[in-house]
């Protein structure tokens, strides 16, 4: 509808104008400069495949990236109440949160495309050029290295939605988000850590986790059920509660 798409059109008005939004590239970026320049987390010495772990292996920064953003999104019009505006001129609570829903979904997926562009921009000066070469099934792969990223990126959104709305306030969402992602990670830590549930439930899912069909599988289950639970459990409370 055009009043949706002028709704997802002003939240990135209000994104791009905002010195938080940029501050969290710059976070993001220098994550990635870091990973590359110290090669701390990757498998592979440079190129391509380098540059891709780079980021792959920082995705716990995209992870808070979306908590801020999801803040400085629905945080400031809940509080502020400025939804009130949207609901004025006639539409439902269920089609704001579609809105604002569909403005992260795209910007995750942008943003995912701007850092992988940016590692592999970076890397490429870096090693004067010498990018390696691809195997055959490269590019498939990464789609769903990115595609699940994305996905699993969009649920902690769902997750960070909930909590505002239901508490409003915006400290709760980063002590949920740490202490969820700290339980997430307990099973995995202390009862078996080969275990492909325990490895998918953390949602840190990089270019080697598409070998396993089974941890594929699992991981794309659990953050698009989870994206689903919470999602249903964000509307209601916004339908609900007089906010």
């Amino acid at each position: 509808e055009n009043s949706m798409l002028n709704s997802i059109k002003a939240d990135y008005y209000r994104l791009v104008r905002s010195v938080g939004f940029w501050g969290i590239q710059v976070f993001c970026v220098l994550g990635i400069l870091l990973a590359i320049f110290t090669s701390r987390v990757t498998t592979s010495n440079s190129g391509f495949f380098f540059a891709m772990d780079a980021v792959s292996y920082n995705i716990g920064l995209l992870f808070i990236a979306c908590n801020v953003v999801t803040t400085l999104l629905l945080g400031v019009d809940l509080n502020n109440k400025l939804y009130h505006n949207n609901l004025t001129t006639g539409k439902t609570r269920g089609q704001y949160y579609l809105a604002k829903s569909l403005t992260i979904a795209s910007l995750i997926l942008l943003q995912f495309f701007f850092l992988y562009a940016a590692g592999y921009v970076i890397e490429f000066l870096r090693s004067g050029g010498q990018m390696g070469s691809l195997p055959a099934d490269f590019w498939p792969k990464f789609l769903i290295t990115f595609l699940i990223q994305c996905l699993c990126t969009y649920a902690w959104f769902c997750v960070t939605s909930f909590v505002l709305f239901l508490t409003r306030n915006y400290s709760m969402v980063f002590i949920v988000y740490f202490t969820v992602f700290i339980f997430l990670k307990i099973p995995g830590e202390l009862i078996d850590p080969n275990n492909d549930w325990f490895k998918a439930i953390v949602m840190e899912f990089v270019y080697e986790s598409t070998a396993s069909f089974s941890m594929t599988s699992k991981t794309a289950i659990f953050a698009f059920a989870l994206s689903l639970i919470f999602t249903l459990a964000g509307i209601y409370t916004f339908k609900r509660r007089d906010l």
